[in-house]
């Protein structure tokens, strides 16, 4: 009798073999959950082909845009923003959030405001996190934690080298030393100054970060969610968002701030408001604490000296007030004097005061940056000459363009040229954005392509995509793997022995493993 011819199966691994007849192995494929081990296998396959992919061609790319985008980002808010103090500025959106509990969480822990901030902003992102790899993919939120976990470890390597750490190197000016000065208007124009460098550099950060694929976190989880399933752009959306968040917050540390964090210009508005006579100055705590110093020659200015006498007097004046206010405003020591009510109308005065116009300035100047810089909304007119019509179709549909694809027929004419050439010309429409990722691509298709690249002013109508499709991209990759015979080989072996395995397992014998 002749012996069966056996066929050795090889796990992918190549560690663990079957030796099985063409009849054994139709045996265990028709067994019931061979479809279902083929399912599983065939989904760890694709996936971990998806990875090897992208790890080959575009990750490390990816990582370093991410890796400059979080150095950058920390600069800016190391240097620019939580330098500023308690009172100073504020990020949008969940920054704006993240900035106020680390206010709160420095008061009561012996750790800087800008590491808390990132400590607090990472763990507030957690949640978004598991958002994002379960509905918007792992390619984004992988890059995007890297981005916020990069930057607490830039931030803690910032504040410990020695010389250029935030507390002892300034850009542009010490903002601590010229705040604490007095003076009608120096911290009101620098907390300006730095919020509108502050806001360049934070808007180069998120432009490069977004060009690596990855979002700064936040509600950037939200709005890219969103923008992908509406097909739509509801940047404006969350800009509003951003600045609703960032009124309340400015509101909630205004109720705890003290009254020394507050600025002196508001401080002089309320103070020189509140108080119209003598006897309404005198008979207040305020009053009571000023009398015995500015009554005493020798213990304040003669300027001081005479303008109190003047108002002591009984000729109570604007002038000699308005130098007793400035008096007063300068100086922390009179802070416990004030009435809750005036307490109150200064934390009014500073909700609509330089705190918050300073940080819709640097929210503006940060998303003007990142438009200029990152334009996703740019759309271009691509015409295309090429010889290779139908790899150019191809290629377009595989990376998701869903948008139409106009074609003619057209002979080309040169000078000097022997005969008319056949050419096809192809016109497409496309985000700049993702014209940049697929150029290189396009052009090697055909060498003698011709890209004729010309901006749209505006495209009006719903069926236009701003996006590609991940399904298609998904179908293209699914058969570019299907059409790899040795990883469908290898998933073919690797379910075989998984079934074996299961039905050997429930008492159904095949063979034995070798």
């Amino acid at each position: 009798m002749a012996r069966k011819k056996r066929i050795k199966i090889y796990s992918s691994n190549g560690k663990k073999a079957l030796l099985l007849s063409p009849e054994e192995i139709t045996i265990v494929k028709n067994d019931p959950s061979y479809e279902k081990n083929y399912e599983i296998e065939f989904n760890k396959g694709k996936q971990a082909f998806e990875v090897r992919n992208y790890y080959a061609i575009g990750f490390w790319k990816d990582l370093l845009f991410v890796l400059i985008g979080a150095f950058l980002s920390t600069i800016a808010i190391d240097y620019f923003i939580s330098i500023t103090g308690n009172a100073g500025l504020f990020p949008g959106g969940l920054g704006a959030i993240a900035r106020f509990l680390s206010i709160i969480g420095a008061n009561n822990i012996t750790i800087s405001a800008s590491t808390l901030y990132f400590i607090v902003y990472f763990i507030m992102n957690i949640p978004l996190v598991i958002f994002g790899f379960i509905k918007i993919g792992w390619k984004f939120s992988t890059l995007t934690l890297i981005y916020s976990i990069i930057s607490i470890f830039f931030d803690l390597i910032l504040q410990n080298i020695p010389y250029i750490n935030p507390n002892e190197f300034s850009l542009l000016i010490d903002y601590n030393l010229i705040s604490s000065l007095p003076g009608a208007w120096g911290a009101i124009i620098w907390i300006f100054a730095f919020a509108i460098f502050g806001g360049m550099i934070n808007g180069f950060s998120y432009s490069i970060t977004y060009k690596g694929n990855a979002s700064t976190g936040g509600s950037d989880w939200v709005t890219y969610y969103y923008s992908k399933k509406l097909n739509k752009d509801i940047g404006s959306l969350n800009i509003k968002i951003n600045i609703f968040i960032l009124f309340i917050v400015i509101c909630l540390n205004t109720i705890i701030l003290k009254t020394q964090h507050i600025d002196q210009t508001i401080k002089l508005s309320a103070i020189y408001n509140e108080y119209n006579s003598w006897n309404e100055l005198i008979n207040s705590d305020l009053g009571k604490a000023l009398d015995p110093i500015l009554s005493a020659e020798d213990k304040v200015s003669i300027d001081l000296f005479n303008s109190w006498k003047n108002l002591k007097s009984g000729n109570w004046n604007n002038e000699d007030w308005f130098n007793i206010s400035k008096y007063i405003s300068s100086s922390s020591e009179y802070d416990s004097y004030y009435t809750s009510t005036l307490v109150w109308k200064m934390k009014f005065k500073w909700i609509i005061g330089p705190s918050l116009f300073a940080s819709l300035t640097l929210i503006i100047t940060q998303g003007l940056t990142v438009n200029r810089l990152y334009p996703k909304n740019k759309i271009l007119n691509l015409f295309i000459s090429t010889n290779k019509i139908n790899e150019v179709q191809q290629y377009l549909f595989s990376v998701g363009y869903t948008n139409n694809i106009f074609i003619w027929r057209t002979v080309a004419s040169k000078k000097n040229a022997w005969n008319d050439q056949e050419q096809d010309l192809i016109m497409i429409s496309m985000p700049l954005l993702y014209f940049n990722k697929i150029e290189d691509y396009l052009i090697k298709i055909d060498e003698d392509m011709i890209i004729n690249i010309i901006g749209s002013k505006a495209v009006k109508g719903k069926n236009f995509s701003y996006t590609f499709d991940n399904e298609l991209r998904e179908k293209a990759l699914t058969e570019e793997f299907m059409n790899n015979g040795k990883l469908m080989k290898k998933i073919e072996s690797n379910t075989i022995i998984k079934t074996h395995k299961k039905m050997k397992k429930n008492g159904v014998s095949i063979q034995n493993e070798v």
